[in-house]
């Protein structure tokens, strides 16, 4: 009787799976999926009513930086969750980069116990793997770290000490670090740019008098993303690592991404929206609010991130949502080096993408694996995360594909939602109409419907070889 009373259903919607849609009724008891049945029942007075409208598993975003503890001044997990919860988005995973900034099992422990009570929806924790902290990568994965972040380059003076637990300057720590995390069964997220050529080219550039936004980009060429991914690629193989390359942008790194994927090797990748949709010519009229790490590229470089989409040499799409407040990016029109490197992009992302499906781009199921399914099965989520199946958590949004719509910073839940002009004024097609987190409505029509502390800290399972 109890599973009787929490028994309900949504009802009339078109099931976006990711193989194909169906026309389906989604039977939730409690908080998962117990079934599914044809179209013709009367909907109930706790049903959902889905009808007209597209059931897609909610957007797991896999890389976003939400500012806290340490920086919630630029925004919080209450106000970035509720943006992602707005967004389509049911499962974020935090990077490291928060102060502390994760290192240590006790302080991964401390931040999700931290988060949870001011979650909206669930969310998963990155560890963090550098040269100072080689010795508790692992303790961090029993701890439930979904994966390692690292960069490849030194830390900035800014980050102190703490920089070092995520950051690999040089080939002898990164190897050390890939054969750590290879223990774990971990993936090991990469941001693959060469450090010692952006910093000196940057110098020159500097030296030139240069100040402008498109200097920025010119300090982060093509070739040095393209030489870090290759040596990434060979000494990952090298450690028996697990490997993902964050926001890669241009076409060379690609291309080795690609020859990597036919040998065999266990490499993936992310792509961004802003990365898809966006060229450098936009730095023109937003320009420190587009400064961003890899930067925005040539449209010849966009074309080819789209051609990796399809072909599957990209397996998933992430935001790298970075939010900054205006008196962070406002000195960057003066001179581009004074202003930091991020933008706002969760509560926008699947909108903007929907918006391709609409234009003829993507298909729904095409979507749903790149945006959901793929993140679950390769982080260890799967099955409960990532798609529409029995027995997973009933993670899904409501998407109406008529509606039409434009993306407004001053509607924005961000705390520092004056800074997010990326793409703010973008005419979009279609639109999020709702998003449930296991069961739960937690969003409609762009206002937050649940209270914080109804997410979840998620810790993997088994993960794929």
């Amino acid at each position: 009787m109890a599973a009787c009373e929490t028994e309900r259903a949504v009802r009339g919607g078109r099931i976006v799976l990711g193989d194909g849609i169906v026309e389906s009724d989604i039977i939730l008891r409690g908080g998962s999926i117990a079934g599914f049945e044809p179209w013709g029942k009367p909907l109930g007075s706790t049903d959902i009513d889905a009808c007209g409208l597209f059931v897609m598993a909610g957007m797991i975003d896999p890389h976003v930086h939400m500012r806290d503890p340490g920086h919630t001044e630029k925004d919080d997990f209450v106000r970035g969750t509720a943006a992602a919860a707005i967004g389509g988005v049911t499962t974020v995973f935090d990077m490291p980069n928060t102060v502390p900034a994760v290192s240590t099992a006790a302080i991964l422990a401390a931040k999700a116990e931290h988060l949870q009570p001011r979650a909206l929806i669930d969310f998963a924790l990155y560890g963090g793997a550098g040269a100072s902290n080689l010795d508790v990568i692992v303790e961090q994965a029993e701890a439930g770290a979904v994966a390692f972040k690292s960069f490849m380059n030194a830390p900035a003076p800014s980050a102190g000490t703490d920089g070092l637990t995520r950051c690999l300057p040089d080939d002898h720590v990164f190897l050390a670090a890939m054969k750590r995390i290879a223990q774990t069964g971990r993936i090991g997220v990469l941001h693959a740019e060469n450090d010692i050529l952006c910093k000196g080219l940057a110098a020159d550039l500097r030296a030139e008098g240069r100040k402008d936004a498109m200097a920025h980009g010119e300090s982060r060429p093509n070739f040095a993303e393209e030489e870090a991914v290759s040596r990434a690629i060979l000494l990952a193989r090298e450690a028996g690592a697990r490997i993902s390359f964050a926001h890669v942008s241009t076409a060379s790194a690609l291309d080795r991404i690609r020859h990597a994927k036919h040998q065999g090797w266990s490499v993936t990748a992310e792509a961004c929206p802003h990365h898809l949709l966006l060229t450098d010519e936009m730095l023109r009229s937003v320009g420190p609010y587009g400064k961003i790490n890899p930067p925005l590229r040539c449209e010849h470089d966009r074309a080819a991130v789209w051609a990796a989409l399809s072909d599957g040499t990209i397996d998933f799409i992430g935001t790298d949502h970075a939010p900054y407040a205006v008196s962070e990016k406002e000195p960057g029109w003066s001179e581009i080096w004074q202003a930091p490197s991020g933008a706002h992009g969760i509560e926008s992302a699947l909108t903007v993408l929907i918006t391709e499906v609409v234009r003829g781009r993507l298909t729904l199921p095409q979507l749903t694996r790149l945006v959901s399914g793929n993140v679950a099965r390769l982080f260890g989520l799967a099955p409960k995360k990532g798609a529409l199946i029995e027995g997973a958590d009933a993670d899904f949004v409501l998407i109406d594909l008529d509606r039409r719509g434009k993306v407004d910073r001053n509607a924005m839940q961000s705390k520092s939602r004056d800074a997010a002009r990326l793409w703010d004024g973008r005419d979009t097609l279609g639109a999020v109409v709702a998003t449930y987190v296991r069961g739960k409505e937690v969003a409609r029509d762009g206002v937050v419907t649940a209270k914080p502390g109804h997410g979840r800290f998620l810790r993997p399972g088994r993960t794929p070889a």
